[in-house]
């Protein structure tokens, strides 16, 4: 039986299914860089898969390829604030969730986000 997580964003998540790359520095100070899959998103952070050890309180830099023609991936950074190992039935996968720092959002990001999530829904 799977453990529910309590819903601790304020704002509503929007699933997607986007590509994303990560990086940052483990506490023992190891690179850790990885891409994965974007599971979800909101004006305060997101959530994606990872195999590497990240740990809360670790800062990353995310880079976010959306499913339309752009020239470069949306770069964001982020501290985890949340790590379920429990997320995947084959334990292969844990989830992590990240909060975005108010230092690197730029203004209306998030509205571009939401209308270019919307956009690709039907495609």
């Amino acid at each position: 039986m799977a453990v529910s997580i309590r819903e601790q964003r304020i704002h509503q998540r929007m699933r997607v299914n986007w590509r994303v790359e990560y990086t940052g520095t483990s506490g023992e100070g190891s690179l850790v860089h990885e891409s994965s899959k974007l599971q979800d998103y909101s004006p305060s952070g997101a959530c994606f898969l990872t195999m590497s050890d990240v740990c809360v309180g670790m800062q990353l830099t995310l880079h976010i390829s959306l499913p339309v023609r752009m020239a470069r991936p949306l770069v964001l950074k982020g501290e985890v604030v949340r790590v379920d190992e429990t997320a995947d039935v084959g334990r292969m996968f844990k989830e992590a969730a990240v909060r975005w720092l108010q230092a690197a959002r730029k203004p209306g990001l998030v509205e571009k986000l939401d209308a270019r999530a919307t956009s690709t829904v039907g495609h």
